[in-house]
């Protein structure tokens, strides 16, 4: 797994009104979480979360912070909803011997069998949860869909055992599905509608108590 340096500075200053200026001056404030230790509120350049952040893959974060290099992981991001800007981070230390939760991305290889016959592909789970030793986190978790068939899924049952990792999410939850694609009915030509309204209903409702 790739490593990232990443440049920050100590926050000494918090607040909503801090932190504001500071994403004014392309900044992003950020929170590193430590072993059973307080956690330490730093910020970093904007532009330097991109390799990061806009990945498919998982990266070991070496976060350069008052003259000391500590391993970390990226555990959270926040997002602002109008401008999608990153406003927070939030990052946890890595302990080498101790077991980490994180999120890593699931890679679908190959094509499915039932994308070959009209099939859709239904790609359920974007990412899965794992509990995983520092040194064994994978940058992406691979699904191979090859055989896969229309009306078919595959589960977390089915993924193969790593003894690196384990999936902390249900075991019948389903990662990848194949399904067949709607049908839509043509309206045939020349046919018409008959829009029947609640008073033709009744009316003929009546008529028929009457017939009786």
């Amino acid at each position: 797994m790739a490593d990232i340096q990443l440049n920050a500075e100590a926050r000494t200053k918090l607040g909503g009104s801090t932190s504001k200026e500071l994403r004014r001056n392309g900044r992003v404030p950020g929170v590193l979480y430590g072993h059973g230790d307080a956690s330490t509120p730093f910020h970093v350049k904007e532009l330097d979360l991109r390799p990061l952040i806009y990945t498919q893959e998982t990266h070991i974060v070496n976060l350069n912070l008052a003259g000391k290099a500590t391993r970390s992981i990226l555990r959270e991001v926040q997002f602002d909803p109008l401008t999608d800007r990153v406003r927070h981070i939030d990052l946890i230390i890595l302990v080498a011997g101790e077991k980490v939760k994180l999120d890593v991305p699931v890679a679908l290889v190959g094509t499915a069998a039932g994308v070959k016959d009209g099939g859709i592909i239904d790609f359920v789970m974007h990412k899965l949860t794992i509990n995983v030793l520092p040194d064994q986190i994978p940058q992406s978790i691979e699904v191979d869909i090859t055989g896969l068939k229309i009306g078919h899924g595959i589960h977390i049952k089915d993924l193969p055992v790593n003894e690196g990792y384990t999936f902390l999410a249900d075991e019948t939850s389903i990662v990848v599905a194949c399904v067949a694609p709607k049908v839509v009915e043509e309206p045939v030509p020349g046919a018409t509608t008959e829009v029947v309204e609640p008073e033709q209903i009744q009316a003929k409702g009546k008529k028929e108590e009457e017939a009786a």
